[in-house]
This record gives C-alpha cells, structure tokens and sequence, in this order.
C-alpha cells in the first residue's frame, strides 16, 4: 500500500516535505559538528534529531505547511500530517526500534475509538538512513502493524522539488534605551567594581 491509501492526508508531496525538513535539520548538525570540543556520534545524534524536531516546529502552521502541526513537542517529539499522528527515528526503516513501534497516548486514543478503521492499529513513521558523517541519504514512509513494518515506501527525494519554508515576519517589539552614561573610569570602577571582585577567574 501507498501512504495516501492509508489516509488521503498522507500525501507524497507532504511526506517528502516533512523529510527535508528533518535533512535540513541533519545538515545543520553535521555542518555544527567538531570533535575538537568534545563532539562524538552521540552528540551529533542528538543535535540532528533536536535540530530536525526544530525545523518541523518552525515550519508548522506556516504559509504551505498549513496541514503540519506539532502534538508533542517535548522528548519523545510528535508531529502530525493533515491531523494524522507520524514520528521519526533513525535506522534501518524496515528495522524499526523498540520505542518507535510503542504508540504514543494520542496514537492509543485514536486505536481505541476507531476499532472498525480498516487502518486501526496503524502506526506512521518516517524513517531516515544517514551516510557516515550523518547525513541524510534518504528516508521512508512506514506503516508499523503489530510491532512489525507492514508497508516501507522510499520518498523520492532526489526529484522532489526545492524546499521553501515562509517564516512569519513578525519581530519582536523594540525597547527603548537609556543613553549611555559617559564618565572617567574611576567612576566605572565605583559602579561596577574591579576585576578582584568578580571572582578567582574575572567572572
């Protein structure tokens, strides 16, 4: 089955926009990444995973992402495509781990009231292989049956069309400020003390 037989919100052009968005979250990771501050495969995990939560939560709700929304934004990050609740991990997406195949409090509020959906006991995932540096190489609808991937549908990324999120323009609201106080630097010293009281390190 395809996606869209599943659920007609679960469109292709959705699905391959959602995985850019999580790519373009791993660019940033990978782009951020240097083991000379301390950096290894862990924090590069971590970084692309909340990097690509990140660009999901900015794009939601915006102009052409209207159908995308956010249901739990905490740890265990949850999005949703035309209402439909979808989550993402990455690995081997016919492999899925333990947690991704445990459903979510919304994912089992939704079986239990739907017993008679065709689609009942249906979970949606994304997920997403990565090359050697982490890096997004591509990335797969999967529909998870009893633990276990009952469909795996590779996004055609490669002919997807460029990503363009339209971010609001609203900024926030300027503050007035007082004008700088011009003295003798003794007088700096009297306000703010020296570097001696600051601490052992200056601080």
């Amino acid at each position: 089955m395809r996606p869209w037989d599943y659920h007609r919100e679960l469109t292709e052009d959705r699905l391959v926009k959602v995985a850019q968005l999580l790519a373009l979250g791993r660019g940033s990771a990978v782009d951020r990444f240097d083991p000379a501050i301390g950096d290894d495969n862990w924090t590069l995990g971590v970084c692309a995973y909340n990097y690509g939560c990140f660009q999901i939560a900015r794009a939601a709700g915006t102009p052409g992402f209207e159908w995308l929304g956010v249901i739990d934004a905490g740890k265990h990050f949850q999005f949703s495509i035309g209402g439909v609740p979808m989550r993402f991990w990455r690995g081997d997406p016919t492999e899925p781990t333990a947690k991704i195949v445990i459903a979510t409090p919304r994912e089992q509020l939704l079986l239990d009231l739907e017993p008679g959906v065709p689609t009942a006991g249906v979970l949606f995932r994304i997920g997403v292989i990565t090359d050697i540096d982490g890096a997004l190489l591509g990335a797969s609808f999967v529909a998870l049956r009893n633990d276990q991937p009952e469909t795996v549908w590779p996004l055609p990324l490669a002919e997807a069309e460029p990503l363009i999120v339209l971010l609001g323009d609203e900024r926030p609201e300027g503050r007035d400020l007082l004008p700088p106080s011009v003295g003798d630097i003794g007088d700096d010293e009297d306000d703010y003390g020296t570097e001696a009281d600051a601490g052992p390190d200056g601080i």
